[in-house]
């Protein structure tokens, strides 16, 4: 469906400006304890490397995100359509399975885009600074060969279908919530979208974050000097008894603030568009 890939495009797109910033903070906390926290972090970038140096790494994930969105969207929509018959008020199971599938294809698309980003982001960290996304991929293909262009592939996959299951289903649950009985989901207020988008965003983040630290930690390793990890598992158990639960959580202040605004951006983005599109096209409105 055209209206499907123009509508994830939008949504996409709406996402990725707002939280860009707050991701990059993100990464920098995950990646690094030269920062104390998510205020200190923000201003040791700014003022050592510029305002522009938190929207580093942006253009590879707005590269992709016309075909991941229409991958994530688009699956979901297909998923659900086979697994419910009723799209008006689906139920919760079904949109987490929708949910899961969408997010196992999109992660396959996202794994190379959250490399390059996640070297951008930390580039300037050690003063030593990869240049653009050109630049990165070079220099993973030189030093790597083309197989290191899917480092931490499988744990970005595994973060993906984890998230995308709570996201959809929260989002849908909280959309129920807000109808009742009785209302159609042309008679929800904007607040209500925006809102069942931002807490929807918080809880599949809350959950999965540890996971994502794993994520990046697995795609900076090597940057800067030999590989400290074996894989994602060793990663993960290394990080644990060295730094205890709180390791695996550092950042996780920035990425919920990041959540609510980026997910309230994106899902009514979705959904304004799509059904925009609908209606121009002289078709009935989908509920999303």
């Amino acid at each position: 469906m055209t209206e499907g890939y123009i509508a994830g495009s939008v949504a996409g797109a709406a996402g990725l400006v707002v939280g860009h910033p707050f991701d990059t903070v993100k990464v920098r906390l995950q990646t690094s304890q030269a920062y104390t926290g998510v205020t200190h972090c923000v201003r040791k970038i700014v003022v050592e490397e510029g305002m522009r140096a938190l929207y580093k790494g942006m253009m590879a994930p707005m590269a992709s995100v016309s075909a991941m969105n229409a991958v994530f969207f688009g699956a979901y929509t297909g998923v659900l359509q086979y697994v419910d018959t009723d799209l008006e008020t689906p139920k919760i199971s079904s949109t987490f399975i929708a949910g899961t599938v969408s997010g196992l294809l999109a992660g396959f698309i996202s794994g190379p885009t959250e490399l390059i980003k996640c070297r951008l982001q930390v580039s300037g960290m050690s003063g030593k600074k990869q240049g653009g996304n050109i630049s990165v991929i070079r220099h993973i293909v030189k030093t790597e060969g083309i197989g290191g262009m899917g480092r931490g592939l499988g744990v970005t996959v595994s973060r993906e279908l984890i998230s995308c299951g709570f996201y959809f289903s929260t989002y849908e649950w909280m959309i129920q919530w807000f109808r009742g009985p009785h209302k159609r989901i042309d008679e929800l207020t904007p607040f209500h979208m925006i809102l069942a988008g931002g807490v929807s965003g918080m809880l599949s983040w809350g959950i999965n974050y540890p996971v994502d630290v794993v994520k990046s930690r697995i795609q900076i390793d090597g940057m800067s000097g030999p590989r400290e990890y074996t894989s994602s598992y060793n990663c993960f158990v290394r990080m644990k008894a060295v730094t205890g639960w709180s390791g695996l959580y550092r950042g996780v202040s920035a990425t919920l603030m990041r959540a609510f605004p980026t997910n309230a951006a994106m899902l009514p983005a979705y959904s304004i568009s799509l059904n925009f599109l609908m209606k121009l096209k002289g078709e009935r409105e989908l509920l999303y």
